[in-house]
C-alpha cells in the first residue's frame, strides 16, 4: 500500500482548507478533523478523534505555520512577469493584514488560475516533504530504509 497522487492533492487541499490530516501508519487511512482547540462544537468530532488518537499509530498532519504561507507568496512574486504586478504584491506583503490584501490583489488580476496552481502545487510538496521525513510510502517513490 502507498498513497497516491490523488491522495497527496487531497490531504493538500484539506490542509489549506484549516483541517488536520490523521493517516494510520498501518493501513494508510486517513481521516480529516478540524483544530478541536479553535472549534466550536466538538461532539461531532470526539469520537474520530478518540479513533485516530487512541486505536491509530497515527501521523498528524498539520496545516502550514503562517510564516509558511507568507513564504509561498513571496516565492509566487517571483513566477510573475509583470514587474509593476510584482512590485504591487510586495508591497501588499509589507502592509497590515497581507493575506487578505493578496488574495484581492490576485483575484482581480490574470493571475488567480496560476496562483492557484503555484499554491496547490506547494501545499503538495508540503505533504510529500512530511511523508518523507515519516517514511510513509508513496506512489512512485522509494523510501530509503
Amino acid at each position: 500500500m502507498k498513497i497516491t497522487s490523488a491522495q497527496i492533492n487531497e490531504i493538500a487541499q484539506m490542509l489549506e482548507g484549516g483541517m488536520y490530516v490523521y493517516i494510520n501508519r498501518e493501513t494508510l487511512e486517513m481521516e480529516f478533523i478540524p483544530d478541536l482547540d479553535n472549534f466550536g462544537d466538538l461532539e461531532p468530532w470526539e469520537e474520530l478523534h478518540n479513533k485516530v488518537t487512541e486505536e491509530w499509530d497515527s501521523l498528524v498532519i498539520e496545516p502550514m505555520e503562517t510564516w509558511e504561507s507568507f513564504k509561498i507568496m513571496e516565492n509566487f512574486i517571483y513566477e510573475i512577469p509583470d514587474k509593476n504586478f510584482q512590485q504591487n504584491l510586495v508591497g501588499i506583503l509589507n502592509r497590515k493584514r497581507p493575506f487578505a490584501h493578496f488574495k484581492a490583489a490576485i483575484d482581480n488580476s490574470d493571475y488567480r488560475q496560476q496562483w492557484f496552481d503555484f499554491k496547490g502545487k506547494m501545499h503538495e510538496e508540503y505533504v510529500m516533504a512530511q511523508l518523507e521525513v515519516e517514511k510513509i510510502p508513496v506512489e512512485g517513490q522509494s523510501i530509503d530504509e
